[in-house]
């Protein structure tokens, strides 16, 4: 019996880091006047509310039951990909009305190498973009974007 228990202990105790080590940061999404999103670091990313740069590595879209849609990679060296805080990162995507999105990016902090763990995150949101009646458009994240009818 007890070391039933100890497996499922440890099983449970794995899951957990598991699950914590992989976990994913939140990006800031906003819709612009042209009704695309404008995908971004957020300023409280640094404790101290830094102003930073980030190396961009990749940035991905994805629609649910599709799979991938678009992806740009950022791994030559001699053409980084910086941007900043709150700073819209480029996404060369027509995004489209009423289609449920997965955005995906890496970044790390600029001037540490790429290979540094500590300062590597990856970012997900998921979003929806709907025109109403009137004509202007919605942003929907997340748990709306996805149970939005």
């Amino acid at each position: 019996m007890n070391k039933n228990l100890f497996r499922s202990s440890s099983l449970i105790l794995l899951v957990i880091l598991v699950n914590g080590c992989i976990r994913g940061y939140t990006p800031d999404i906003v819709l612009k006047k042209d009704g695309q999103p404008c995908i971004s670091i957020l300023t409280n990313e640094d404790f101290f509310m830094r102003k930073k740069e980030y190396s961009i590595m990749t940035t991905e879209v994805y629609q649910t039951g599709i799979g991938q849609l678009w992806e740009k990679n950022y791994f030559d060296a001699s053409k980084p990909y910086y941007v900043k805080n709150q700073e819209c990162l480029y996404f060369n995507y027509q995004f489209q009305n009423n289609i449920f999105y997965i955005i995906d990016f890496i970044s790390t902090e600029k001037g540490n190498n790429e290979n540094q763990k500590s300062t590597k995150k990856t970012w997900r949101r998921f979003m929806r973009i709907i025109k109403k009646p009137d004509g202007t458009f919605q942003l929907l994240l997340d748990g709306k974007a996805r149970d939005f009818s």
